[in-house]
Parts: C-alpha cells; sequence; structure tokens
C-alpha cells in the first residue's frame, strides 16, 4: 500500500462510528467460534459482483458416452460406459480440449506429458480468465461508487486444481487488465472443488483489515487438459463428470450500517471442517502425464454421515437452525454428491435445484462450480420482490435472505460460508 491509499484509508476509518459485531438474530457465541473468529466491528465483506464461464467447445453427455464405450481397448467396461455416463445427469460439458477425438485419445495415454500439459492449461487459461474477470469487474464497477474500480483491487488471489504454472494466469491478468502493479498475489492449490470457499476466505480478511480495497478471486478448472484413458473405471468415472469453467468474484468491504436495506450480498462467516477418517475420499495427485483425482467409493456415504451434523453444529453457533436458510448452494459434484447431501440436510427438491441445473449444463467444474450456483441464485433474487417482515416498531422491513454456499475438500473436509442479501 503507498503512502496516499494509506492516509485515505485512514481518514475514511476514523471518519466512521464504530458499529456492534454483526448480529444473525443474536450474538454468536464467541467462546464457541474461538478468538480468530471474532467478526469484524467495523466492516464487513461484501459481494460485488460475480461472473462466470466456459470454454467455447461443447460435448454432449450421449455423444461422449457412444465415443468412449467403443474405444477398442476399453472392453473391459464397454458394458457400465453407457450407462454410467447416462446416471450422470450431465447434458452437456464445456471443454477446453476436445476429448472426443482420437488424436487426443492417443496423447492422453502418452506417458511424461506433465509439462506439455500444464502448457496447454496456461494457453486456455489466461484468455477465459480475462474474458470472465472483465465481466466481474464491469459488473462490480456499475454498482460502485469507486471511480476506477481496477486501482482499487487490492488482492488476487488465484484457485486452481487442474493447472500449476509460475509466473502464472494472476500475473497475465495484471498485465493484460492493467491492475495494480503492487497487488498482493495469493495462489490456492489442490483445495479441489472446495477451493473457492477458501479464496474468498481469504478475500473477506484482506478488505477488513484493507477496507478501502477491493479484492478478487479468480477460480479456473481445466480439467480437459488432464484426461487420461486407460482401462481403469475411475478414468472413465472421472471423464464423465468433469468439465472446465472460470468464476471471478470482486470482494469488498461496507460499514455496517450502509448495508441495510441497500440489496448487498455480505459474507457473515466461513466454515471448515475436516471430517474425521475420510481421507481416501477425494485424493489428488501428480503423475507424469498429469493431475490426477481418485474418488473414493466411500464419498457419498462420508457426505451423507457428516454433512449435517457439521453444518448444524455450524449454524447453531449463529443461532441458526437450517429453516433460517433461504438459499442452499450445495456444491454440484455429482448425482451421488448432491443426493447425499440433500438428504443428510432433508433439503426438498426445489432447495437443490439450482445445483442440479449447473450439474446438467456443466458438470463438475470443481472450485468454479459452487460460484455458478450462487450467481443462479442471486441473480434469481434480484427479479424477485422484497419479503416483508416486521421490526421492533411494527412497521414492515425487508427481510434479509439468508444463504449457506459448501463444497468438498480432499480429505474430505466440508468448506463454506454464511451469507446474506440485506
Amino acid at each position: 500500500m503507498n503512502a496516499k491509499t494509506t492516509q485515505k484509508a485512514q481518514e475514511l476509518t476514523s471518519s466512521l462510528s464504530i458499529v456492534q459485531p454483526t448480529r444473525i438474530k443474536s450474538e454468536p457465541n464467541f467462546d464457541e467460534l474461538g478468538a480468530d473468529r471474532l467478526p469484524s466491528k467495523r466492516f464487513l465483506p461484501i459481494i460485488e459482483s460475480i461472473a462466470t464461464g466456459t470454454p467455447h467447445h461443447i460435448i454432449r453427455q450421449s455423444d461422449a458416452a457412444k465415443f468412449v464405450a467403443n474405444l477398442p481397448d476399453l472392453e473391459q467396461n464397454q458394458s457400465r460406459i453407457e450407462k454410467l455416463y447416462s446416471n450422470t445427469r450431465i447434458e452437456t460439458r464445456h471443454l477446453a480440449v476436445n476429448l472426443l477425438s482420437h488424436e487426443t485419445i492417443a496423447f492422453s495415454r502418452q506417458q511424461g506429458t506433465l509439462q506439455t500439459r500444464m502448457e496447454l492449461y496456461k494457453q486456455y487459461a489466461v484468455p477465459l480468465a480475462e474474458q470472465v474477470v472483465s465481466q466481474a469487474v464491469a459488473s462490480a464497477r456499475a454498482a460502485s461508487e469507486v471511480a476506477n474500480l481496477k486501482d482499487a483491487i487490492g488482492l488476487i488471489v488465484f484457485v486452481s486444481s487442474t493447472g500449476f504454472v509460475a509466473p502464472g494466469v494472476d500475473a497475465e491478468l495484471i498485465k493484460r487488465l492493467g491492475l495494480r502493479r503492487d497487488i498482493a498475489r495469493v495462489t490456492v492449490n489442490f483445495m479441489g472443488c472446495a477451493a473457492a470457499m477458501n479464496g474468498l476466505r481469504v478475500a473477506c480478511d484482506h478488505v477488513r483489515a484493507n477496507p478501502t480495497h477491493k479484492a478478487l478471486v479468480v477460480c479456473l478448472e481445466l480439467s480437459s487438459v488432464n484426461a487420461v484413458f486407460e482401462d481403469e473405471i475411475n478414468d472413465v468415472i472421472i471423464h464423465s463428470i468433469f468439465g472446465d469453467g472460470c468464476a471471478a468474484v470482486v470482494v469488498g468491504a461496507c460499514a455496517e450500517e450502509q448495508t441495510i436495506g441497500q440489496g448487498k450480498v455480505v459474507i457473515r462467516d466461513h466454515l471448515s471442517y475436516l471430517i474425521e477418517d475420510t481421507e481416501d475420499g477425494i485424493t489428488l495427485g501428480i503423475r507424469d502425464n498429469g493431475i490426477t483425482c481418485q474418488l473414493s467409493r466411500q464419498l457419498p456415504n462420508y457426505i451423507e454421515a457428516g454433512v449435517n451434523s457439521v453444518i448444524e453444529r455450524f449454524l447453531a453457533s449463529h443461532h441458526l437452525t437450517k429453516a433460517d436458510i433461504d438459499l442452499w448452494a450445495v456444491h454440484p459434484g455429482g448425482t451421488r454428491i448432491i443426493e447425499k447431501a440433500q438428504h443428510s440436510l432433508g433439503l426438498n427438491d426445489s432447495q437443490v435445484a439450482d445445483s442440479w441445473e449447473v450439474l446438467r449444463q456443466y458438470g463438475n467444474m470443481l472450485s468454479s462450480s459452487v460460484l455458478f450456483v450462487m450467481e443462479r441464485m442471486l441473480l434469481k433474487q434480484e427479479s424477485l420482490p422484497a419479503k416483508p417482515e416486521s421490526s421492533e416498531s411494527g412497521n414492515l422491513t425487508a427481510k434479509a435472505v439468508t444463504g449457506l454456499a459448501f463444497s468438498f475438500s480432499p480429505g474430505v473436509g466440508i468448506e463454506g460460508l454464511l451469507f446474506q442479501k440485506v
């Protein structure tokens, strides 16, 4: 931070009155939360915009099933493949690399291709990230009072589990979009489908500490560059569910009294819990021919057994119950992931409809997937009339819409965030 920015921050913070900690029905139990979980007394992190995008190449799931089932050396699982693809409930996926070509299949089976795959990752990732981030910045600028929003971005968090390059995509975005050269940079790698939640936690901490700043979170996953076709059922499963996508979020900070009735999306708290004895549930690795993902057959059972108790305890720390949650942004990781989470939490079909729709259109895009779900939910909220509720004075006021988003990390970990549209 330069001297002028520091002076402006000091002037801003000194001119604001101190506000009480955020209330969600009543004060959180700080003994349960721990000292490191105390909410900010001055500023609240807010989501100023979410933008999403995908590669232009689209494959239909039915075409992919027929293509893979007819590969000459997959006879061992051939009879299972078309049924397996049909059971995913995925209709289309957007991919950077066309996996339905014999040239791609031949390349995927070569050894020693890791460097080439990472070069492909950067080649496809940079233009997609530039497109999506530009949309997110433009949306945030339209709703912000900041004259030059790009100059206000003091942190960029780049999230991915499907590619590793340095200098990376974040460095290219700084150059292409003209972001500040003294911007702070953080990468979140190998946290799998839950990594967006980790990135948002870092962004929230930054804007609380630097309330004149914005933070930019970019989640970009290109599973197609790591595709491997061998006669193993795990490879077939991985190929059948994963798609490519990118999501970008601009996070800012706002004094609490300035959020009321403004339609702002406030991030209230973050959830993180590593479920006991689930280490084999999701494992990521690196081989000489790409990044690998192994999903245990027990993963759906781990989710069904672990999700409800973890989330109930988290909500109880805010004096909330599941009945208080209006929006459930469940990670669309696959049919059994959604089904088991829904069953564990006792949710009805309409409460997880957006998760099913994202899965149907895109497949599992790892970290970016849950942000596609949140974007759909928040866009719907913009077109709905505010829910009225009675205030202490008896007057009707707009009711805050409360949401919970969560995904799963290797381990198995549950990572999430509690948010409100106020």
